[in-house]
């Protein structure tokens, strides 16, 4: 699967503590223009009748991309159905909004679109999340809330992102307990937040904190995971470690995000990722010019291509961690140490919180081979052999096969 990041403008009602986006300013009044929205289903359709096993995830950003409001949507969905009469079935839509905006006027272009699963993103903890003119915080609460009202009673299914900081330290366990009853038929993944060094100083945290704040609630949610099972990133550790299938990565983890993840700017700017945007890395030139194929590639992916073989010779030489995480997002890297050739910056609190808390509480005998022979590189003709990253908000077949096996394994 081809994953597009799509950020067709940047402009946000909010004011969250810790965007990167919006401490950007100027560029938050841009949106794409409609020429430039049907030239990228041409591009799709291009890439699709190349790659006939191919499927394309869009993935709506930003920004808040209902600020567009539903006529935008609109056009998106007759381009799409213009140019891509014979590859339709093969474009999958979803967003990432922060809900204070949905309304009932959307419900029926998102189900033409079909999007059934919507993500979000939440912080209870108090000052984090804002709405922009009075920075009003009680207000944000208010139509956020109301927006999952809606969405439940619309009939969506939907899973939110919570970035942990230095505010989120002493109450691991409140928020885990607000998040879980809130979503409780969705995915809450826990990220740590990262941003560029002096940017958010007061709220960012150390891989030990991280750690430390994942294994205070980790007991909890293992004791009732038939509950609430899509909890990220326990789900999928437990998953990569325990299962007996192949396991099935988020980008940051799978070591291919070269082969399978591209962005694109409001500007119609290609770039590998919405994490490299923001930084202004790995631009790949205009969609006027360069189709998604060219993307693809471009020589600057071959670098990341070759990450996986350098790291295994160097910095991951020998960890017997290096099946789940890869070496990690080649970003953490290159914010790190300057080049995407370094392992993640997270790589000791993935280790620690194995080692301390998953192992111990579960119980599981891993067996974690290195992969010395790891390629990443897929046929010229196809990118079929993608790691995909898994949708949190999936339905929970798998998850109720795992928890039925996990089960048995003893505590």
């Amino acid at each position: 699967m081809a994953t597009i990041i799509f950020k067709p403008t940047e402009a946000c009602n909010a004011a969250c503590a810790y965007c990167e986006v919006d401490h950007k300013g100027w560029r938050a009044t841009k949106i794409m223009p409609a020429e430039t929205l049907e030239l990228l289903f041409v591009r799709i359709n291009e890439f699709l009748l190349e790659c006939s096993r191919e499927t394309v995830e869009l993935i709506w950003h930003g920004g808040e991309p209902l600020l567009l409001g539903e006529d935008y949507f609109s056009n998106a969905l007759s381009f799409q159905e213009k140019h891509c009469g014979a590859t339709s079935r093969r474009i999958r839509h979803r967003i990432q909004t922060n809900l204070t905006l949905f309304s009932p006027k959307f419900t029926d272009i998102f189900r033409r679109l079909g999007i059934t699963n919507i993500g979000t993103s939440y912080d209870p903890v108090e000052g984090v999340r804002l709405l922009k003119g009075k920075r009003d915080a009680n207000e944000y609460n208010r139509q956020f809330m109301q927006g999952v009202s809606l969405l439940e009673k619309e009939g969506f299914r939907w899973g939110l992102i919570y970035v942990v900081t230095k505010l989120s330290l002493d109450k691991p366990l409140d928020i885990f307990h607000f998040l879980t009853n809130l979503a409780c038929d969705g995915g809450v993944m826990f990220n740590p937040l990262t941003a560029a060094e002096g940017l958010y100083d007061h709220l960012t945290i150390t891989a030990e904190e991280f750690t430390e704040f994942l294994g205070a609630i980790f007991t909890v949610w293992w004791n009732c995971r038939e509950r609430y099972p899509r909890v990220e990133p326990f789900h999928s550790l437990t998953r990569a470690i325990a299962s007996e299938n192949h396991p099935v990565y988020f980008c940051a983890d799978s070591g291919n995000c070269a082969n399978t993840h591209i962005n694109l700017g409001p500007q119609g700017r290609w770039s590998h990722c919405g994490r490299s945007a923001d930084c202004g890395q790995l631009d790949y030139g205009s969609i006027f010019d360069r189709t998604i194929a060219d993307v693809f590639a471009d020589p600057k992916r071959d670098e990341l291509r070759r990450r996986g073989e350098i790291l295994l010779k160097g910095e991951c030489a020998g960890c017997k961690y290096w099946t789940i995480c890869h070496g990690g997002c080649p970003l953490d890297g290159w914010h790190n140490t300057g080049s995407f050739l370094g392992k993640t910056t997270w790589c000791h609190s993935k280790r620690e919180f194995i080692e301390r808390y998953f192992l111990p509480i579960t119980g599981i005998r891993a067996n974690f081979a290195q992969d010395d022979h790891y390629n990443p590189a897929i046929a010229a003709d196809s990118l079929s052999a993608n790691v995909a990253p898994p949708d949190p908000h999936a339905t929970p077949g798998m998850e109720k096969v795992l928890s039925r096996r996990l089960l048995k394994t003893p505590a």
